[in-house]
């Protein structure tokens, strides 16, 4: 299990990392919120894996509660870029 839990950091860390350069890089915003999807989605997989880990299963209502924002806020930006755009 040491292993799973090592590696999953490793490779989400990496996901963390290219979703933050990704963001500084990008110019415009729809560019900017799929790199902050992906950044939250690397957040709520880095809960899974602590939850997981350490037995401790009230982290779960943190992950519904985070996926539940993102989820609000890539609709709310989808929404802002379909108005902008007609």
């Amino acid at each position: 299990m040491i292993v799973a839990v090592v590696i999953s950091t490793v490779l989400l860390s990496i996901a963390g990392i290219v979703s933050i350069v990704h963001v500084a890089r990008s110019v415009g915003v729809p560019d900017r919120a799929v790199g902050l999807d992906l950044l939250t989605a690397t957040i709520i997989n880095m809960l899974a894996v602590t939850s997981a880990w350490s037995f401790q299963p009230a982290v779960a209502v943190l992950i519904l509660l985070l996926t539940l924002l993102a989820f609000l806020g890539s609709v709310a930006v989808a929404r802002f870029l379909d108005r902008t755009r007609s």
